[in-house]
């Protein structure tokens, strides 16, 4: 005789049911997040500085006043992004800003989300209750992350620009893939350097989409805005000074030149940064082309990302936010080839993007007379990371096509004695 015992309904965490619930958190993690936001910025009344800023730019554009003349809030920011950037930015000038603080938190969060659900849906993680699951647990270990936090508490836009670059890339229509980077680099420069990348990979239609989406945002600037736009693209959007207003901020500048500014001695820092620029940048995008073709797009875009990170004049923790894909990424890897080296590493590399921003940031408030060399190596942990990335992928590229090489005259002259 046997007998049943009926314990209730199952919650099947790797089936459809299970993916629904950890979607739910998610939105639940998404919208309390923007409720802290919101209840923090009513009591407090600070953060979001670059939110501000947007939102002075949006209201410039309604007001039909300069944008390059703005001096926004105790810190006096300036204006530092495109018109076509203000024209965006200007439905936040028309709410308070209190719920534009609970939006854009909101949003962005949302925006990392579906970076990590795109990221672990590339990695072989095919089920919906198990990608979700995943989803959620690498959400609650990357929303710690320096990069992250100073993005949404300062209103940032790079976990949008992420989402749209990874998204257009990787999922958007072959006929149109290019032109949501194109629009990105028109709101923020920074994408650019996906253009080279598409050109080295042989993308020429996405790279050609990519130039015509960024050119209509400056079309479109040119003939709404026509007097900004002449003093933006006439120089001040290469004005760097504009975008480093203290000098305590640059111990965060995380770009080869931050780092070269911060060393000691007397440097002829501008010719050797446009040199090393050259370097870098011309061996970085191959290493991303090559990355690309052995182990995706979603790799090569991100080493893309790093190697413009590193080129550009000015890189800000809060662009750093590429160490997400980074992470995620390598993390699989290092789980698919089961070596404790490398998931030493992804660890090490996870404390590298968590640790360092907030020791650098409380030492700047507490204790301003301790910053020295050590902080300067702490806070350039970014950048020597992401020199390392590029250094490690080279050699292990090289590596692996010499193995391939070796293996190929093998085949050949064992096929030679079958035949």
């Amino acid at each position: 005789m046997s007998s049943s015992v009926s314990t209730g309904p199952r919650i099947r965490l790797g089936g459809r049911d299970g993916g629904s619930f950890q979607m739910a958190c998610g939105l639940l993690i998404a919208l309390g997040g923007a409720l802290a936001a919101l209840a923090f910025n009513v009591i407090h009344a600070e953060g979001w500085v670059d939110l501000e800023v947007y939102r002075e730019g949006g209201a410039a554009v309604l007001q039909r006043t300069s944008l390059y003349e703005l001096s926004v809030g105790k810190y006096s920011l300036q204006f530092t992004y495109s018109p076509f950037a203000a024209m965006l930015f200007a439905p936040l000038a028309l709410v308070g800003m209190e719920v534009a603080v609970a939006l854009w938190v909101l949003i962005s969060i949302l925006a990392l989300e579906v970076v990590i659900w795109i990221l672990v849906g590339r990695t072989a993680v095919r089920n919906r209750g198990r990608r979700a699951t995943h989803t959620l647990l690498i959400v609650v270990a990357t929303l710690p992350l320096y990069p992250v936090v100073i993005t949404l508490w300062n209103g940032q836009m790079g976990l949008v620009l992420l989402l749209a670059t990874v998204a257009d890339l990787t999922h958007g229509k072959e006929k149109w893939r290019g032109v949501v980077t194109g629009i990105a680099a028109g709101m923020k420069l920074t994408p650019l350097i996906f253009i080279p990348y598409l050109l080295i990979t042989r993308r020429f239609r996405a790279a050609l989409m990519a130039g015509l989406g960024f050119l209509g945002t400056v079309g479109l600037g040119f003939l709404l805005l026509p007097a900004d736009s002449r003093d933006y693209w006439g120089g001040t959007f290469f004005d760097t000074q504009r975008v480093v207003t203290a000098p305590e901020t640059v111990f965060f500048n995380q770009s080869i030149r931050g780092f070269l500014l911060l060393m000691p001695g007397s440097w002829p820092t501008v010719p050797l940064w446009l040199a090393l620029c050259v370097l870098v940048g011309t061996g970085g995008l191959l290493v991303a082309a090559r990355t690309a073709k052995k182990a995706g797009e979603l790799a090569g875009i991100t080493v893309c990302a790093i190697v413009g990170l590193l080129v550009s004049p000015v890189s800000w923790p809060h662009h750093w936010v590429w160490c997400v894909p980074l992470l995620v990424l390598w993390a699989y890897r290092a789980q698919r080839v089961d070596t404790t080296l490398e998931k030493v590493g992804v660890g090490f590399l996870w404390f590298v993007f968590l640790l360092p921003g907030y020791i650098t940031l409380a030492t700047l408030l507490m204790y301003p007379s301790h910053a020295g060399m050590w902080l300067t190596l702490l806070m350039g942990s970014y950048v020597l990371s992401g020199l390392s990335t590029l250094l490690v992928l080279a050699v292990h590229l090289g590596r692996s096509d010499r193995r391939r090489r070796r293996r190929r005259p093998a085949a050949l002259d064992g096929q030679g004695r079958t035949a």
